[in-house]
């Protein structure tokens, strides 16, 4: 903070000193330089005239009654300079430039203030989080804390900090001064529960789970507390009512949310431990060959059909390797076309669907083969893709 004000005063007083001078400093009279300019521009006009006689580009008469009006003109603006004054511009007193310095000062200090975040001591979470320095944010905090003991937002910041620094018992301790000024937050009854189950081995027991449970009679509908309720049920071996929260809370996200692919794959590991089959997922894809490639010289060529992974390796992840003669137009990619045992298409969430035409049917892609790819999907949604290969 110190830094920003030492640069902010720096540039104030760099500009104060080029406002006085600018203000203080007369202007000096450029009639020296207007009446070499305007002669310079007689004898070039005069150059060029002579040099139209001499190309006969004009007759002697034009000739005469041109470089008349050049000497004329000369002459008016040469009087009009010369009666010009000296100075352009009076010396400004010295009073209105100070006042001008602490007029520009005010305001930059002013338009500072006004740009500055009105809650800056009071760091909200997750920016805390992303901070670059948790340690300095830390110490901020507890100053700030000093003078401001009952502001249960902080001391909720102050133990989601001190969790992420790994100091369990600080956090604890922030989170448990934050309940008693304010118990009816949901937010912060799921994050002192998650903090309490950290320090109890991931369990959510005794009082982790009385938390969870305060924060749904709050909110029946808030998502992380459902989220944490379902592994309290697991806890208890209660795998249907786990289910059941998890459901739900899937149904409150948004179809973009960040949580949504943590819960089902939750949901899919629960159904793995009660000893139901997978989900299998399909991604199919329909590819429309132009004309010339559905001539004879091209029915040996094969077309690589297969999905791999938006982001990382870009091996496939399930593939359909099929000659042009013999091709109908769709593919299904499945479980039984993963490249992997250990890495099924049913595990995969944001694909690129890949159609690549080549003549040698190599698995590395050769010099001269046509490729097409389909922009991000998902394996979740069963999706269909529409690719054209020309």
């Amino acid at each position: 903070m110190m830094s920003l004000y030492f640069w902010l005063s720096l540039m104030v007083v760099i500009s104060s000193i080029w406002l006085v001078w600018f203000i203080y400093r007369p202007l000096k009279s450029n009639a020296f330089n207007l009446e070499k300019s305007n002669i310079a521009l007689g004898k070039q006009k005069q150059a060029e005239l002579e040099r139209d006689l001499q190309q006969n580009l004009i007759d002697e008469e034009v000739f005469k009654q041109a470089k008349d009006e050049i000497t004329q003109t000369l002459a008016i603006e040469l009087n009009q300079t010369t009666d010009s004054p000296v100075n352009t511009q009076q010396p400004v007193s010295l009073w209105l430039s100070g006042l001008a310095v602490v007029f520009l000062s005010v305001t930059s200090l002013g338009v500072y203030q006004f740009l500055m975040p009105k809650d800056a001591p009071v760091v909200q979470a997750k920016q805390a989080v992303q901070a670059p320095s948790l340690e300095q944010s830390t110490v901020e905090l507890k100053q700030y804390l000093e003078k401001n003991p009952n502001d249960f937002g902080a001391w909720q910041t102050l133990g989601l900090v001190l969790f992420e620094l790994d100091d369990i018992d600080g956090s604890l301790k922030a989170y448990e001064r934050s309940y008693q000024l304010n118990s009816k937050n949901v937010s912060m009854l799921v994050e002192y529960a998650s903090a309490i189950a950290t320090s109890q081995n991931d369990q959510f027991t005794g009082r982790a789970s009385t938390l969870v449970r305060e924060a749904l009679e709050i909110n029946p509908d808030a998502p992380d507390a459902l989220y944490l309720a379902g592994l309290v049920a697991v806890n208890a071996g209660q795998f249907d009512l786990s289910r059941q929260l998890w459901k739900k809370a899937l149904s409150l996200l948004t179809q973009d949310h960040p949580d949504r692919p943590i819960l089902e794959d939750m949901l899919v590991e629960l159904a793995q431990i009660q000893g139901e089959a997978m989900p299998e997922y399909q991604v199919v894809i329909n590819v429309d060959l132009s004309d010339r490639l559905r001539q004879d010289e091209f029915k040996n060529h094969y077309l690589m059909i297969y999905v791999k992974a938006a982001q990382g390796r870009p091996m496939p992840v399930a593939i359909q390797k099929i000659q042009i003669k013999d091709f109908t137009g769709m593919v299904t990619l499945t479980d039984k076309n993963s490249v992997m045992p250990s890495r099924k298409l049913s595990q995969s969430r944001q694909v690129i669907a890949v159609v690549r035409l080549s003549q040698s049917g190599a698995a590395v892609r050769q010099t001269g083969d046509m490729q097409v790819l389909s922009k991000v999907i998902d394996v979740r949604d069963n999706p269909i893709v529409h690719l054209q290969v020309e």
